[in-house]
């Protein structure tokens, strides 16, 4: 097989698959157009019959009557509103640890997730797997931010870890798709881990397990 050679800088693989499932850019529709190297790359990203779409968090109920609550309500209520909520917080019992969580130094707080394709149905809120499943990875940070994420699944009991998906630098986002798609096999749960690193060299590590059915 002759390899083909970009004709300028070549579009990253990262940003190819997201062109792919639907992200508008210009000038990497221009690029692909007059790239054999860089076309033949999104050729394959489309191929794949599974790829996963673009992950899509609707506005929720609360977030919604906040939103109305503050066109109409005056600020000294507003204020009044704050004081009984700061009252609150003081008063609640602290929030267990979650492990899908961590805080990276230049980073700030990271946010684990996983998607499930499972015969054509994609689902983002279980943690279990059956033959034939694909996941997906998923971050969030805050969007100011970038930083290296490098995935790696260990089976319960296992001594070493398998790294399904290649280390991919990101610019932070809500819920922002890891490059990439990985399967489960056997009979224990797995430990799926982001290991996310600042420019800074500072880093922490974000886990979820995911349990066969």
């Amino acid at each position: 097989m002759i390899a083909l050679a970009c004709i300028g800088e070549p579009i990253s693989w990262l940003e190819l698959e997201l062109f792919a499932i639907g992200r508008d850019d210009q000038r990497i529709a221009s690029h692909v157009a007059a790239c054999p190297a860089c076309r033949h790359c999104l050729d394959e990203i489309r191929g794949d019959l599974v790829a996963l779409p673009p992950l899509v968090v609707p506005q929720t109920p609360v977030a919604r009557a906040r939103a109305w609550w503050s066109r109409l309500v005056p600020a000294i209520a507003l204020a009044a509103a704050a004081v009984i909520a700061l009252v609150l917080w003081r008063d609640r019992a602290p929030e267990a640890v979650r492990e899908d969580v961590v805080v990276v130094k230049g980073v700030g707080e990271v946010v684990l997730g996983v998607v499930r394709e499972r015969g054509g149905v994609i689902r983002e809120d279980v943690h279990s797997f059956g033959a034939g499943d694909r996941w997906k990875v998923v971050v969030t940070c805050p969007p100011s931010a970038a930083a290296s994420v490098e995935v790696s699944v260990t089976e319960v009991g296992a001594t070493a870890s398998d790294h399904p998906l290649m280390p991919a630098r990101i610019a932070c986002g809500n819920r922002i798709v890891l490059p990439g798609a990985f399967t489960l096999t056997g009979t224990r749960a797995n430990r799926v881990c982001a290991h996310v690193t600042s420019a800074g060299g500072d880093s922490g590590t974000a886990c979820v397990t995911i349990a066969p059915e």
